[in-house]
């Protein structure tokens, strides 16, 4: 019982690639090994779920104080139906990279709209960034950094459209974003949030229409993502290349599994180390 969710998403993975004409795509990016890839997928898809499921209570708690750090703050963005408690290992990751001030933004996936999120993640950064110690004169007071899992990652981005927020940003991470939607939040998403990101649904084609963030943004996605269908969910428009964003495929892994991977911790906190040197720099 406790294995079928990830099995039936990983089905639903390739069923959906299939019709999609994307299966080979994902093939070559497994290395061509794609019933592997797909069991490694599903064997962390099954703890990384339960894992995070089980961790949920500890998130509406009391946030940790933040740690004295010359490093700017990162702000940490969770994803549809998950609050700050899926952070817990990404955020000693994060201190032990020199980050510890690491705050997480909370926002419940059943009630307030897309645009009360993304204004309330928006007035965070302005706060955030204007009572951090400057590390350079800047006008805002400070900078700050971004990392979103999922939904997360669209509401980033909606957030740094919003006024006086791009120039506050120091640097983007996006895990698993849904950047041109999934078919499956059409299918199976509940409530108006998650059925917004489908490929034409309402918070997709809002962000798709906003500008692109000015700061500079790496987004990092698998081959073997079962909740953002089809894999050309997870990619970047050629607007956002242009303006200077990054993308880069990590190995196969499950959706969640993306939280608690180290080489995508890695590779995060590396982006955002080279972000905070930027702004050394002035």
């Amino acid at each position: 019982i406790l294995l079928g969710p990830p099995v039936l998403m990983g089905c639903l993975a390739v069923v959906e690639n299939l019709r999609a004409g994307e299966l080979g795509r994902v093939r070559n990016l497994c290395g061509g090994r794609l019933p592997t890839a797909l069991g490694r997928s599903v064997a962390n898809a099954f703890w990384s779920l339960w894992l995070t499921a089980l961790a949920l209570p500890f998130g509406r708690g009391q946030q940790p104080h933040p740690k004295p750090c010359v490093a700017p703050p990162v702000i940490l963005v969770h994803g549809l139906y998950h609050n700050p408690a899926a952070w817990f290992v990404f955020r000693k990751r994060l201190a032990a990279a020199g980050f510890g001030d690491a705050r997480a933004y909370a926002y419940s996936s059943f009630g307030p709209s897309f645009a009360q999120i993304v204004s309330e993640l928006a007035q965070l950064i302005r706060e955030t960034a204007a009572s951090s110690r400057p590390l350079t004169p800047h006008p805002s007071g400070g900078r700050v950094l971004l990392v979103g899992h999922s939904l997360g990652g669209l509401i980033i981005r909606a957030a740094c459209a919003e006024a006086g927020v791009a120039e506050a940003v120091a640097g983007v991470v996006t895990l698993g974003a849904p950047h041109r939607g999934s078919t499956l939040a059409g299918l199976l998403a509940l409530g108006a949030l998650g059925r917004g990101l489908a490929p034409a649904g309402t918070v997709v084609s809002q962000v798709r229409a906003l500008p692109v963030c000015r700061a500079r943004a790496l987004s990092l996605h698998i081959p073997t993502d079962a909740m953002v269908l089809p894999y050309s969910g997870s990619l970047l428009d050629q607007r956002e290349k242009d303006a200077g964003w990054m993308e880069a495929c990590l190995g196969p892994m499950s959706h969640v599994g993306l939280l608690y991977n180290k080489k995508a911790a890695a590779m995060a906190t590396a982006f955002l180390r080279d972000c905070s040197r930027d702004v050394g720099r002035g």
